[in-house]
């Protein structure tokens, strides 16, 4: 697994500074899914939020959090010092109340009491006793009634659908001009997906309430759920 993480590194230090432009080519309504990870968080927009961006990558998630929500203050976590480096460019604006960090999310303590915890095309990168492992972090460190999304590449409920789900996907990548074999491969090298219906279970597990899978393409899904309001017995929605 070190192994791995450091080619994940390596790569993602080398693709930082293009990633903006090559990465629409590669997810399929990729900028419908940023805009859908605002609109499913059920907060006022002048309300004061404490948000944590795991993977951050070049800000993206970040920046439509804090442009949409006045009063968010993030903490933008990043293995890749490139793509922190591309992120502060891109979120200069609002520079006051982003704080960027390099680190492992895997491994580095998270903090505590956040509203709301995003995370963009990262946690597939996890085995999966890794991704529950961390889903248990994130519930830990969420406020009561705070919120967790994630938008990340999963496999179909079957080994027949995500067959069929890649060849599309790949069908995509071909059809804006990119390398399908080159991309394909490197997903084979590096991601470890699982199905968003094991994650909605290990939400669950962990203690997760209003669990539920948002915005489906292919393989790739947007879910998450809620952690419980500690201060009533039967857990409210988060909705």
């Amino acid at each position: 697994m070190a192994k791995i993480k450091n080619k994940i590194k390596t790569d993602f230090e080398t693709f930082a500074f293009d990633y903006d432009g090559l990465i629409p080519k590669l997810i399929p309504h990729y900028r419908e899914q940023n805009q859908l990870m605002v609109d499913l968080i059920p907060r006022d927009r002048a309300t004061s939020l404490r948000v944590l961006d795991l993977g951050t990558g070049t800000g993206i998630l970040s920046y439509f959090i804090v442009k949409n929500f006045k009063n968010a203050e993030i903490l933008a976590l990043d293995l890749a010092k490139n793509m922190l480096e591309v992120a502060q460019k891109n979120l200069a604006e609002y520079s006051d109340r982003i704080t960027f960090q390099q680190g492992d999310f895997a491994e580095c303590a998270l903090g505590m009491s956040y509203d709301i915890i995003i995370s963009g095309l990262a946690i597939h990168h996890l085995e999966n006793p890794q991704k529950q492992k961390l889903f248990a972090s994130i519930f830990q460190v969420l406020k009561p009634g705070g919120i967790f999304l994630n938008r990340d590449i999963v496999l179909g409920a079957t080994p027949a659908l995500t067959q069929q789900y890649e060849q599309l996907w790949r069908d995509y990548i071909s059809s804006n001009g990119e390398d399908s074999d080159r991309w394909f491969n490197n997903y084979l090298e590096q991601d470890i997906p699982a199905s968003v219906e094991e994650q909605i279970q290990w939400l669950k597990e962990v203690g997760f309430v209003d669990v539920s899978c948002h915005w489906r393409y292919l393989n790739f899904a947007i879910f998450g759920g809620c952690k419980p309001n500690s201060t009533i017995k039967e857990p409210l929605s988060c909705f």
